[in-house]
């Protein structure tokens, strides 16, 4: 029986044999930590990959005094700085906790060492990379092409949820937008539904 989340998540994207699936398990730690961790600060080299079971996390970068969310992620999302992790180098964002959350971690090493012994495990990175490269195609065409309206009503779409378990100020960044503006937004989609809810 898996008795790691990280075992269970891969079973889902493809099925492996349970001598595989045992290495990931054996190589998982499982983790309990409380909001505003640190998971990862810029300037260090990100030598875990995390996937959370419960909780919420945020990724950004710092320019000047003002903190730009890049990335926000919840239950079931893998949790890394991509560039640092694969080169093995500073990193050039931070990766901070908003709720206090359940994960398990592989590190460098393990995902290393488990890439050499099994052949498999090759195509699950490759499928999760894949994953997360359309994912960021589709935030950069969101960031160039729609507008904050768009921005904000397609998140609303794909996570509905999430408005509600973030600051404010961390979606407003996400979106590239002021918090004023996003504020504005909010207050329209409210006003929207309210009128449909009357109508009905």
């Amino acid at each position: 029986m898996l008795n790691h989340f990280v075992a269970q998540q891969v079973t889902k994207i493809r099925p492996l044999p349970e001598a595989l699936l045992k290495r990931i398990s054996d190589a998982t730690c499982q983790v309990t930590l409380p909001k505003k961790t640190m998971l990862l600060k810029q300037g260090a080299i990100c030598d875990r990959i995390y996937f959370i079971e419960n909780g919420l996390a945020r990724s950004f970068y710092v320019h000047g005094n003002e903190e730009i969310t890049t990335w926000i992620m919840k239950e079931n999302d893998m949790v890394i700085s991509l560039r640092s992790f694969f080169t093995q180098t500073p990193s050039l964002e931070s990766i901070e906790l908003l709720e206090n959350s359940r994960l398990e971690y592989l590190n460098y090493s393990d995902l290393q060492e488990i890439y050499n012994e099994y052949y498999e495990s090759n195509i699950i990175g490759r499928l999760l990379t894949e994953y997360y490269y359309a994912l960021s195609e589709e935030r950069t065409y969101s960031l160039r092409v729609q507008n904050s309206k768009e921005r904000y009503e397609s998140l609303l779409k794909a996570q509905p949820n999430l408005v509600k378990r973030v600051p404010l100020k961390y979606i407003a960044s996400y979106l590239s937008m002021a918090p004023e503006t996003l504020s504005r937004l909010r207050a329209k989609t409210r006003e929207f539904s309210k009128n449909l809810s009357s109508a009905a």
